[in-house]
């Protein structure tokens, strides 16, 4: 693990532990094990930064996280005894939690350490874009401001942006090359009809391999996305022939079109309303399903009838959440990312190729009744951690109290532009 923009992270933490400022770690969530690493970071990588830029950290750092209400109920017995051991707390993201709400006000205006949530709500599947942000984060930040004014108390309330990358090594190429011929056989596609297969011969350059890689990946997404089609029972888009540059074409409307029957598939087992966006849509999903599996119901004084309903009960509820687990990886999975690669007549990068690859085996996973649980991961990486300079909510304090919404949706902008520009630094740095 490495640091980029080590100092603004270093200079934040202990502005917090010498009682300057407030905290919150506002990390980005593109592979799901961001949580674990940032703890590692803060406890081991954050110290040894400190010390080699020649001024320790005051004390042992640690962080507070904010997770989703279910994670505890899907990651097993071990996390479920570590999350409230290390301090984290719960957030609901389709119910008020009046009390939950007030411990976490709490703990960001008075706890012992920082506070570390992910402003994009969830795991978001792409690092080299940003597709959304939730302004729960940002919100919080204000409230603290709100606090600390009231208390008449001098700190400062910051909000540290964190860009979370993997960086892989252009030598293993071919463990991607390996899941896409397993995907190929996966799906019943030859890989020679997949893509302009590499000819024996000279070896390739980098760029050349990952160009075909990526023409391989192309046209098994859309291969996925029409066996998606069959099972939803939807018809290909109207006007769609079967040349590659028209299934392209139409991708972005037959993915839309999948997604949307998925959730009303998942909705209607569970007898739910189609309100909101489609993520709204996928929390309340998933929120229900959880309340259904892990019921609160006293099994023990059901009849035996009544017990076996409950398990038909839960059990639809898994199915439910099976269609809701297509759409929350499928949300992301926008035409863009891949194809942006190939402009110019060049070549995606080997971290997109990656996550690209990723996204392909787990979507694979999902239609079948897969979970996060089950995404694949052939190659080493190496973190980095991307700090950009600190957002300081508390002189915004007026503007807040004059326009909230302007206020916030300022603060947004500033918040998704520090990420795009860690993005690029990234990207440029590759």
């Amino acid at each position: 693990m490495s640091f980029r923009g080590g100092q603004h992270f270093v200079d934040s933490v202990r502005d917090f532990y010498e009682g300057r400022a407030r905290l919150v770690i506002a990390f980005r969530h593109p592979y799901g094990d961001e949580p674990q690493m940032l703890m590692y970071a803060v406890h081991r990588a954050l110290p040894r930064e400190a010390r080699r830029r020649g001024a320790p950290l005051p004390c042992a750092p640690h962080c507070l996280f904010l997770h989703g209400y279910e994670v505890p109920l899907w990651s097993g017995g071990l996390v479920r005894w570590l999350l409230p051991r290390s301090g984290s707390m719960p957030v609901y993201h389709v119910r008020q939690d009046s009390a939950g709400l007030r411990a976490i006000r709490a703990a960001l205006r008075d706890g012992p350490h920082p506070l570390a949530l992910a402003p994009e709500g969830q795991v978001s599947y792409r690092s080299e874009t940003l597709p959304r942000m939730e302004r729960g984060t940002l919100q919080l930040a204000f409230w603290c401001a709100e606090d600390l004014a009231r208390a008449a108390r001098a700190e400062r309330v910051l909000v540290l942006p964190v860009s979370v990358h993997n960086r892989y090594q252009e030598s293993e190429i071919g463990a991607l090359e390996s899941l896409a011929k397993d995907l190929e056989r996966r799906i019943g596609l030859g890989a020679g009809l997949l893509a302009p297969a590499l000819r024996p011969g000279p070896r390739p350059d980098p760029a050349q391999r990952r160009r075909a890689l990526g023409l391989r990946l192309r046209r098994i997404d859309l291969a996925l996305l029409s066996i998606a089609e069959g099972f939803y029972g939807l018809a290909p888009a109207p006007g769609t022939d079967q040349t590659e540059a028209a299934l392209i074409a139409h991708r972005e409307s037959r993915r839309k079109a999948i997604l949307e029957q998925a959730l009303r598939r998942g909705e209607g087992l569970l007898g739910i309303p189609a309100e909101g966006d489609m993520i709204a849509r996928v929390y309340r999903l998933r929120h229900e399903g959880w309340s259904r599996i892990f019921s609160e119901i006293d099994l023990e004084r059901l009849s035996p009838l009544e017990r076996r309903l409950a398990d038909r009960r839960a059990a639809e509820a898994w199915y439910a959440m099976r269609h809701m687990e297509t759409v929350d990886l499928g949300f992301y999975l926008d035409t863009d990312y891949l194809e942006s690669g190939f402009r110019n007549g060049g070549a995606p990068s080997i971290g997109r190729l990656f996550e690209t690859a990723c996204n392909l085996g787990d979507w694979s996973t999902r239609l079948t009744g897969g979970a996060i649980s089950q995404r694949p991961n052939p190659l080493g990486k190496h973190v980095v951690m991307a700090a950009r300079p600190p957002i300081e909510i508390r002189g915004r304090l007026e503007e807040y109290r004059a326009n909230r919404r302007g206020a916030l949706a300022r603060a947004e902008e500033e918040l998704a532009l520090a990420y795009t520009t860690a993005i690029e630094e990234h990207l440029n740095e590759a």
